[in-house]
């Protein structure tokens, strides 16, 4: 029975994957002219965002981007080390393996210090021993709770509310250091996938923490406010960070609409890491617009998915990304599951959402979103250099010689499992 439940579950997943929300128009209230600081052209986007999520772009913030496991680990292991006041964390999964232990040992030593360390995490991406050695750091003085998990009846008769998962993966310590990014904390995020995150020092961090309350009032609102950041000035850059979070709660989809517009306005590239799809039939529309009007579109996608049935998914969009010109390249070797974009040398996002119906409709999610020339730059040659290095252009003439069981896979992710509308 217990497998049986495993299994339908994981096909209800599977079906939420191609729910489709209603997509509400957003009002622009915000003035686009508010953002001079932000290139004249992507003032809209920034007043877009603001307008559905009330956080606007603020600068003076340093920007460092980790593409390396071991880089997050090691900055987190500093920055928890250093903690003076706070240190929260929201992630779908904390792990009890051997760098889940070391992070956790380090937080009860900081508790025992008087740092205020909270951890929230998402209930059922965590195994139960998992979740009963968080639990019990309750009695280290850490104040750790569970994301809601839906009552019985919903995880089984109706997905879309089911599907409401906490998949952030959001950390800050004294309100001036933040990450966000991809990985949970586990060893195979840190040494054996490529994923990508962000370190952000400065203002920008004050957001990250507006995010983490949300989640907080939802799971134990009777906890004290959040400590605020330690320094009276966290001015530590140059960088315009926005933090776009997006929840099931609300209707004005700020993700989708991030991406959305990114890509209905790129000139010059869209380059963009994603491992789950689809997105909506309106992202895959204008993916392909844009490239019919001469946008370089490219997207890499792991050859070795970690879910299966993800992978035909991704698969069902490859002839139809050909056919309009969009170079598809599959990631060779260890699992790639990177969210990240990169458009006309200007705007990086970085965070936890995939372009995919769950991330923009279903999950709670949150991104950084960084309007910069040189951190643009940055992640394009690092995009371009491993397109030589780790992966495989695949052309149409190859997805054409694929064999009758690939073939009756991939339509049974399109048709049946509804990747496209």
């Amino acid at each position: 029975m217990k497998r049986f439940a495993v299994w339908f579950s994981l096909l209800l997943a599977l079906t939420a994957c191609g729910y489709r929300a209603p997509m509400s128009e957003t009002v622009v209230t915000e003035d686009p002219e508010n953002y001079p600081e932000i290139r004249p052209e992507y003032r809209p986007l920034a007043a877009l965002i603001t307008s559905d999520t009330k956080l606007p772009p603020v600068g003076g913030n340093a920007v460092e981007l980790l593409p390396e496991g071991q880089q997050k680990l090691d900055g987190i292991l500093r920055d928890f080390a250093a903690a003076q006041s706070s240190i929260y964390i929201d992630h779908y999964r904390i792990c009890s393996d051997s760098s889940g232990t070391i992070v956790m040992n380090l937080l009860k030593e900081k508790a025992a210090q008087g740092v205020d360390v909270r951890i929230i995490v998402d209930k059922p991406a965590n195994t139960e021993e998992d979740r009963a050695i968080l639990l019990g750091l309750n009695e280290a003085g850490i104040k750790a709770d569970l994301f809601h998990f839906p009552s019985w009846p919903l995880d089984y008769l109706w997905p879309p509310k089911a599907m409401h998962r906490d998949h952030r993966k959001i950390i800050t310590v004294d309100g001036i250091i933040g990450y966000t990014g991809g990985r949970n904390i586990q060893d195979e995020y840190f040494f054996e996938w490529r994923d990508a995150d962000v370190r952000i020092e400065g203002p920008a961090v004050e957001q990250l923490n507006c995010v983490y309350q949300e989640n907080q009032q939802r799971v134990n609102p009777d906890l004290p406010p959040l400590r605020p950041a330690i320094a009276d000035t966290v001015v530590r850059g140059n960088k315009i960070v926005q933090i776009v979070p997006d929840s099931p709660d609300d209707t004005k989809l700020p993700i989708r609409n991030l991406f959305e517009w990114a890509i209905g306005n790129a000139k010059s590239y869209f380059y963009f890491y994603n491992p789950y799809t689809p997105p909506p039939s309106s992202t895959i529309d204008l993916l392909k617009e844009a490239s019919a009007r001469g946008v370089d579109v490219r997207w890499i996608v792991p050859a070795n998915n970690d879910v299966t049935p993800a992978k035909w998914m991704g698969e069902s969009l490859y002839g139809e990304f050909l056919r309009a010109g969009i170079r598809v390249y599959e990631w060779q070797g260890n699992v790639l599951h990177a969210k990240q974009f990169i458009s006309d040398d200007y705007l990086t996002a970085v965070g936890s959402a995939n372009m995919d119906n769950l991330s923009f409709f279903l999950n709670y999610e949150a991104l950084a979103l960084v309007y910069d020339e040189d951190v643009a730059q940055e992640a394009r040659e690092l995009y371009l250099q491993e397109l030589d290095t780790r992966c495989h252009e695949l052309t149409l003439e190859e997805v054409k010689e694929w064999n009758i069981f690939k073939k009756l896979w991939v339509w049974f992710a399109k048709t049946v499992l509804g990747s496209i509308t």
